[in-house]
């Protein structure tokens, strides 16, 4: 039996709304590509990406990128230290600090995670024009620093 639309009211016209019903996509593409192969949760696979890209990033400095609070970033890095995927070692230039690095296999899975994100979120994405993608890959990341 064919059934109507659902009238949506004005969730359409609402910024959450629209996010959520990409995130669902997303969040499908993560738990194929990612989470289930590579066991990594987005959070990890964020911190662990900025470690590759950042070597001896300060902790402070990476949980200010993250936008999560020292403890919670803390509580990453120890997964990943757990996992052999990370490590701390004391900072070169201050002697009560510590600088974080991804170790080789964090590399490689970041690497790894990155490259099949890219390539599986070309399904997503394929309803777009390059010129579309380019622009709200753009907008996305004026609205994310414009709330930090």
């Amino acid at each position: 039996m064919p059934t109507s639309p659902v009238d949506e009211g004005g969730l359409p016209g609402l910024l959450g709304w629209r996010l959520a019903q990409a995130r669902v996509a997303a969040a499908e593409v993560f738990d194929a590509q990612v989470a289930v192969p590579l066991k990594l949760k987005p959070a990890e696979l964020s911190m662990l990406e900025l470690l590759r890209a950042n070597p001896g990033i300060a902790p402070a400095r990476l949980a200010r990128a993250l936008a999560v609070s020292r403890p919670q970033a803390t509580q990453l890095l120890d997964r990943l230290e757990q996992r052999g995927l990370a490590r701390r070692r004391p900072s070169g230039t201050d002697g009560r600090g510590f600088e974080v690095h991804a170790t080789a296999e964090g590399q490689r899975c970041a690497r790894d995670a990155v490259a099949r994100l890219q390539a599986a979120e070309q399904a997503v994405l394929a309803p777009l024009s390059g010129a579309e993608r380019a622009m709200l890959l753009e907008l996305l990341a004026k609205l994310a620093t414009k709330a930090r």
